[in-house]
């Protein structure tokens, strides 16, 4: 396992909560989208895991949560070691994830390691739009069983879904809401072209009105929504 980033305080990736966050290298998708391809096979920076507990451990006072996110941490073997490292410490934890590892997600809930979960939706649960969203074949079975696992977890979650023209429409948007009905958290993304995986998704981002309405749709499926990047 790789810790490719380490940002000492976040007000933003934990609504409510001063947390540090950790960014581990590796990913199993190649969304064309991705805002840090510099992630997706083991590239980064190279940093102590006990650098990062000794900062912990030294700021409690004001740190109350770490994020764990990517790349894509189910993919990296060591995560629950590091998970539970972290907990040691006495601080909340919640893990940025796309879905794709339901057994690992459930494995780290059951063992109460995990707080919150960010899960990543990016296009219809159906296997053409979901695996041209996500660069590769993706079983979107395994999705909708993280879905469920959170469902019935009683661990908090929200859905995250980055708003890109030509991968997501307003179409597509609804249909993608219809197999999240009832969740109770949704942030809408908007796309950010200045750093791709794909340089050909250098494309004019969806104006400000476009994801407002977005969002009023989504209020029909998930009771709170939020607009971010703006």
């Amino acid at each position: 396992m790789r810790i490719a980033g380490f940002v000492k305080t976040t007000l933003q990736d934990w609504e409510g909560k001063n947390a540090c966050m950790i960014l581990l290298s590796g990913c199993n998708f190649r969304c064309p989208y991705c805002n840090r391809p510099d992630l997706i096979d083991g590239a980064g920076d190279d940093i102590e895991l006990s650098s990062i507990l000794k900062y912990i451990k030294e700021n409690r006072d004001f740190l109350e949560a770490a994020v764990i996110s990517g790349g894509e941490p189910t993919i990296n073997e060591d995560l629950y070691k590091l998970v539970s490292d972290i907990k040691k410490l006495k601080v909340k934890i919640k893990l940025d994830t796309n879905g794709s590892a339901p057994d690992i997600l459930d494995d780290l809930i059951g063992a109460k390691l995990v707080d919150k979960v960010c899960i990543n939706i990016m296009a219809p649960l159906d296997p053409v739009p979901y695996s041209k969203a996500a660069g590769v074949e993706v079983d979107t079975e395994l999705i909708k069983k993280s879905l469920k696992i959170l469902d019935g977890s009683g661990v908090s979650y929200e859905i995250r879904t980055v708003a890109v023209p030509g991968l997501i429409t307003h179409d597509s948007f609804g249909k993608m809401l219809s197999g999240l009905d009832g969740s109770k958290s949704m942030i809408i993304q908007q796309f950010d072209p200045r750093v791709t995986l794909d340089p050909k998704m250098d494309i004019k981002p969806y104006p400000k009105p476009v994801l407002i309405r977005m969002a009023e749709t989504a209020k029909g499926y998930i009771e709170r929504v939020r607009i971010r990047g703006f």
